[in-house]
């Protein structure tokens, strides 16, 4: 149980950092839609880049945390 609830925290954490480097490159391209900058290359390689840090970092720590809990 407890690496399903590590895997869906971090799978969220991921979905989050997805959004919100998508909202940042619609908000600087005015000439594309929230869609379009979802699927735009750029996009997509900055999000392998970078998005499965902040999930990584956090699934480790909610880890330790539910590891301490149950100590």
């Amino acid at each position: 149980m407890k690496n399903t609830k590590v895997f869906l925290v971090s799978f969220l954490i991921f979905i989050i950092t997805v959004s919100l480097i998508n909202t940042t490159v619609w908000w600087l391209e005015s000439t594309y839609t929230w869609k379009r900058c979802l699927a735009h290359g750029g996009t997509l390689s900055i999000t392998i880049m970078f998005g499965w840090i902040p999930a990584l970092i956090i699934g480790y720590d909610y880890e330790k945390y539910l590891d301490n809990k149950n100590k």
